[in-house]
């Protein structure tokens, strides 16, 4: 059986998220969308579609604790009995929304902010985003969730699908392999346009992951599989993943010597860096870039080609000679 497609709107600048209705053995729903009026009513129109309402729902998968792709489960279950499952890894976020969402805040406000140099203007509309993202999330009951293993088998639409944890965009990420139909569900791991990799809150005394080489290591497991189709947590399904990562993938390693090129050039702090490659975006949403751009200096950093040292708190990249 393959998923259906039901096209969810949101606020955010990704566009409209995916949820993926299986019909049977059991109405099956992998992602939810944001928590909206406008989100709601597209999704029953996608179910209706099916002679099905969301009481109908019989499980609700999440791939990812993210808010354009958990935001009604919690809806979704108090109409009828449908447990919530996500991996082991993320389900404290679906319980605590907030907190989770305002320790991460507290850790850009006092370190990632500071450390990348935003000015004081800046740093405040990010961690308004962040205030506003954790205030309207409904959290999900802790009696209403059901936990996986990051090697567990997930049966949907009648088949064994694979879990995989493929980290870099998020790093409670998982993806679902059904090898039989060589079919993908790729949650935000193979999107048209490369997934965020998004800069997250450390655990206590351990240093920052570099997600976007986190990223790269997930893309090149996903190069292996054999897959006939994609169903991504954002635009059509598609087929020929392996050119899509191999187009990204170079694009990613242009963008990083673009990087390397600006600070051989004196551009020094990642807030002076993101100003140039990210010139094209209004001042005030160029920290749309800056996760992006931390990324490729990660990069950098790992394969030898520059060092950062911390200047008043605020890292400064130099060139290897």
């Amino acid at each position: 059986m393959k998923p259906i497609r039901i096209e969810l709107p949101t606020e955010f600048d990704v566009g409209s998220v995916n949820s993926y209705l299986f019909t049977g053995p059991e109405p099956i729903l992998v992602d939810c969308g944001v928590d909206t009026p406008e989100s709601w009513v597209a999704l029953q129109a996608g179910l209706a579609q099916q002679d099905l309402t969301p009481a109908d729902i019989q499980r609700v998968v999440i791939t990812h604790p993210h808010v354009d792709h958990f935001g009604l489960a919690a809806k979704i279950a108090a109409l009828g009995s449908a447990p919530v499952w996500i991996a082991d890894i993320g389900a404290k976020w679906l319980i605590e929304p907030k907190k989770h969402f305002g320790l991460r805040a507290d850790y850009y406000r006092d370190h990632f902010l500071i450390q990348a140099g935003l000015p004081e203007e800046m740093a405040q509309i990010v961690l308004t985003y962040f205030e506003q993202i954790g205030s309207s999330i409904t959290p999900v009951p802790a009696e209403c969730i059901q936990t996986f293993g990051l090697n567990d088998t997930l049966v949907m639409g009648g088949a064994n699908w694979q879990v995989l944890h493929m980290p870099g965009h998020a790093s409670h990420q998982t993806c679902f392999y059904q090898p039989e139909s060589r079919q993908f569900l790729s949650a935000d791991m193979l999107l048209p346009k490369t997934p965020t990799p998004i800069v997250e809150r450390p655990s206590p005394n351990q240093p920052r992951q570099p997600s976007l080489p986190i990223y790269l290591d997930s893309l090149a497991r996903c190069e292996a599989l054999e897959i006939d189709t994609v169903y991504p947590g954002h635009g059509e399904p598609f087929q020929n993943h392996r050119q899509l990562i191999q187009d990204q993938r170079a694009r990613i390693h242009q963008r990083k010597a673009e990087a390397l090129s600006l600070i051989q050039q004196g551009y020094r702090t990642a807030y002076a860096l993101v100003n140039q490659m990210y010139a094209h975006y209004p001042s005030t949403f160029r920290f749309a870039g800056l996760w992006m751009l931390i990324g490729y200096l990660d990069l950098l950093q790992a394969e030898g080609a520059i060092t950062v040292e911390t200047v008043d708190g605020v890292w400064q990249y130099y060139v290897n000679e």
